[in-house]
């Protein structure tokens, strides 16, 4: 096919210990271990990207937000997500909370094969709770990568079809999709993947957590995933019970 690009993409599912049982803590220093060893596997597997999800180093660190935010992309976590694009030869997407101007934001950051930041994306939709840490970002920039032009949304902001839109619009052919999506609302991340998907006419990469729970209401869902722009799940982990393993590598074309 004339034309056609390709790109591998590796969409993590961050696996967090069962609340209701008895487990060592979760650090952020932990969070950052495991994501090292998220980007090796996905560099061994000749990866183009990885996806991080919804502020994944830390989540259930049981640092306060305020606290936990940072500089991009002066700070630790950035610095982590760098190196591995150095180190692994590819994009590398991470979401953590960014302190800026004296204001924390919600922020996605992607780096370039040489380490070097692309571009940010502060999610715009905040949650009723989260207008208590963060404060919503305005814009929804779209980076030029060597494979093609990405954009990012966060969580809550796929539920308002214009977000997608305005990525669309702007020229994105794949749309970045961390997020902490949980029960009781776990039917919603597979018809906005599609539809966002197909709407748009993109390609859509869903990164999200595991956590197992005796309470139902409270469990992450997993469900780490690239839908194409026709709607068809390319790769999927699954739900928790499989235990938050990365995503098998796609390789996935447009014209």
């Amino acid at each position: 096919m004339a034309g056609k690009r390709l790109a591998t993409i590796s969409a993590v599912c961050y696996q967090l210990p069962d609340p209701d049982e008895d487990h060592p803590p979760i650090t952020k220093a932990g969070n950052l271990e495991k994501a090292r060893r998220m980007m090796e596997t996905a560099g061994e597997r000749k990866s183009d990207l990885i996806v991080f999800p919804e502020l994944f180093a830390t989540k259930h660190t049981g640092i306060a937000a305020r606290e936990a935010a940072e500089p991009v992309p002066e700070g630790e976590i950035c610095q982590v997500l760098a190196e591995g694009a150095r180190s692994h030869n590819m994009y590398v997407a991470g979401c953590l909370y960014q302190s800026a101007d004296d204001k924390v934001y919600n922020t996605v950051a992607l780096f370039d094969r040489r380490g070097e930041l692309v571009g940010t994306f502060s999610k715009v939709h905040l949650p009723p709770e989260e207008t208590k840490i963060a404060v919503p970002g305005s814009e929804y920039p779209v980076w030029e990568t060597d494979f093609g032009r990405v954009g990012a949304l966060v969580c809550y902001d796929l539920l308002f079809p214009e977000a997608a839109r305005c990525l669309a619009l702007g020229g994105a052919d794949i749309i970045l999709w961390p997020t902490m999506f949980s029960e009781p609302r776990a039917h919603y991340a597979d018809i906005l993947m599609r539809a966002r998907a197909i709407e748009n006419r993109v390609y859509l990469v869903c990164s999200n957590y595991a956590q197992p729970c005796m309470d139902a209401t409270a469990v992450h869902i997993g469900r780490s995933a690239i839908v194409d722009w026709d709607g068809e799940v390319l790769a999927d982990t699954g739900t928790w019970l499989n235990r938050g393993r990365p995503s098998a590598p796609r390789r996935i074309s447009w014209r």
